[in-house]
């Protein structure tokens, strides 16, 4: 009884903040996304800020106002938040959606998403053997930075680094479809024999294993400047003296932790499509500084989850408004080789003991929707909307399991765990240090002390901490976020791998149904496998979805051009200003 008074406690000073937010002063209220390290996504929308379906109540609802277009300014420039300290800009370590929302604006990948679709961008074109197996690309004239022209030999040279396993690419499962090349990551394999060529300046050839049927919509195919990287070493990456670029910019100067400016880079093939002189990405954590910057203009556009700004920003006839969407899950990820969370009962308890729809008015002030499973509603299956199909999967596993203490205690009678869960103790680990992360948790913390009787710890680390002890395994139970590509198989292909992703949940079926999917050009049959593993993946809650983040894009009316397509890689390129 104790306990759950304290929840409802708890609760109701949330929801009292959220009712009377309108009325106080600036907050330092943010959302899941702003409050820890996001792990990586593969696309952004224009801008780098997070973008995210919303669902907010009528009255705070803002009115859309169409931008007058207009030509571009003759100095077109934009100041704009980045969520976070990018951890390097090698094409072989980064892992970070900050970290590609930077290199998909200073380097030119072989193709890009616009407007939904793959486009050439280094690539000018490329054909598919009938087997689809074989992808010829033959690339467009393009140069660095310095005028030296971008060959086959540095796309190479970029994949060859990241099968090294001596630079353990935390992503390097994307490119597990190109021929030997897990093999090579795993050490069983020479690098030698890796399915990538270059047999000439213009022709880059890559050979998968099997037939990808997402295989340029799902990863960036980055070049990469080999004498840049023997030149710095371990540095190369780390500022902006040590990184060169090929694409729509060049980084210019590197504030750790402060800031990252960009200039139009005139040695660009595509330079005339470019607007924007130049740019600038800030770092703040501060959600009240950000919010005083946009307000005094040294910020052209914010995107914003917090449901004091909403209600604030909705009444300035001066701003456009749009809802957006980053087709990202935040979640709880489970340590299946922790002594407690080894077994799948215990952890489908603590999953379903979760409130989704509470935790996402409270986080994330109401511009979230509870998940009913991984992947979000945004993703598809060619003609096929996958959540659509898939259903709701959370809901059904609720449905099935009524009684979660019987679960629990079900659970730890196999695991050896004994017959009292006050006597359970859990630590759930969160990565940020703001008064906000321990309000949030804490929610957390009673709803599982309330629902299953057990003693729940709490660990506040940096992001960087944090986000190393998840891929190291250094934790019990943790919240972070995965974002999605436009097919179910990004967010499902984490946990594919014979580690079994950052859960250590190593499964051949799933790992099995995920691969033959990939691998499968019937729409249906393809539909049917994602599905299946999905299933499996919530229902073993090696990781418990909980809700899919959202928020609205607050601009002043001279910027110009947002790609609102949530799998959009077209970064900065198109943005300009008008009138400012």
């Amino acid at each position: 009884m104790r306990v759950a008074k304290r929840f409802l406690a708890l609760l109701l000073v949330c929801l009292l903040a959220l009712t009377t937010l309108a009325g106080c002063g600036g907050t330092n209220s943010e959302t899941a996304s702003d409050n820890q390290q996001q792990t990586e996504q593969t696309a952004e929308s224009s801008g780098p800020v997070e973008e995210t379906p919303q669902t907010q109540e009528e009255e705070t609802q803002p009115q859309e106002a169409a931008p007058v277009e207009g030509e571009p300014d003759a100095d077109s420039y934009i100041n704009c938040i980045l969520n976070g300290e990018p951890s390097t800009l090698d094409v072989a370590k980064f892992m970070q959606v900050y970290d590609r929302g930077v290199l998909q604006n200073i380097l030119e990948p072989l193709t890009r998403i616009q407007d939904g679709v793959v486009v050439g961008a280094g690539a000018e074109s490329w054909n598919v053997s009938d087997d689809g197996l074989t992808y010829t690309f033959t690339l467009r004239e393009n140069c660095w930075s310095d005028g030296q022209t971008v060959t086959a030999g540095d796309y190479l040279y970029a994949i060859q680094r990241e099968a090294d396993p001596s630079n353990a690419w935390p992503l390097a499962s994307d490119l597990y479809s190109i021929a030997s090349f897990e093999e090579i990551f795993s050490g069983e394999a020479d690098l030698s024999e890796l399915g990538v060529e270059a047999p000439d300046d213009k022709t880059l050839v890559i050979t998968l294993d099997t037939p990808d049927s997402g295989f340029l919509s799902s990863v960036d195919i980055f070049p990469c400047r080999q004498d840049y990287v023997e030149q710095y070493g371990d540095t190369y990456g780390t500022d902006a003296d040590k990184v060169i670029g090929c694409g729509p910019f060049n980084l210019t100067d590197w504030v750790h932790s402060s800031s990252l400016s960009f200039e139009k880079n005139a040695q660009y093939w595509d330079a005339d499509s470019v607007k924007l002189s130049h740019f600038t990405f800030y770092i703040m954590d501060d959600m009240n500084a950000r919010m005083s910057s946009f307000e005094n203009g040294s910020l052209d556009y914010v995107n914003i989850s917090n449901s004091e700004y909403i209600q604030k920003f909705s009444g300035d006839s001066s701003l456009v408004s749009k809802q957006v969407s980053a087709a990202r899950t935040f979640m709880v990820v489970f340590n299946c080789e922790d002594a407690v969370f080894s077994n799948a009962k215990i952890r489908l308890a603590f999953s379903l003991a979760l409130d989704r729809a509470t935790l996402a008015e409270i986080i994330t002030g109401g511009t979230a929707v509870p998940a009913t499973g991984l992947v979000p509603p945004e993703c598809s299956v060619g003609a096929y909307n996958f959540r659509a199909e898939a259903g709701d999967l959370i809901g059904n596993l609720q449905a099935a399991n009524p009684d979660l203490q019987t679960l629990l205690l079900e659970g730890m009678e196999e695991a050896g765990l004994g017959d009292d869960p006050s006597a359970l103790t859990v630590k759930l680990a969160w990565g940020a240090t703001t008064a906000d992360a321990r309000t949030y948790s804490e929610l957390i913390q009673q709803m599982w002390e309330q629902t299953l009787g057990v003693y729940v710890e709490l660990e506040f680390n940096d992001s960087a901490t944090h986000m190393s002890n998840i891929n190291s395994g250094d934790y019990q139970c943790a919240t972070t976020a995965w974002g999605a590509n436009s097919e179910p198989w990004f967010q499902l292909s984490r946990w594919a791998n014979a580690k079994g992703g950052q859960s250590r949940w190593a499964d051949s079926e799933y790992t099995e149904l995920v691969s033959a999917a990939v691998a499968t050009q019937d729409e249906a049959e393809r539909l049917e496998l994602y599905r299946q593993a999905e299933e499996m993946l919530v229902s073993e809650a090696a990781m418990s979805p909980v809700y899919w983040t959202g928020s609205i894009r607050f601009s002043y009316g001279y910027v110009q051009n947002f790609s609102d397509n949530v799998f959009d890689t077209t970064g900065m390129k198109y943005l300009y200003t008008s009138g400012r």
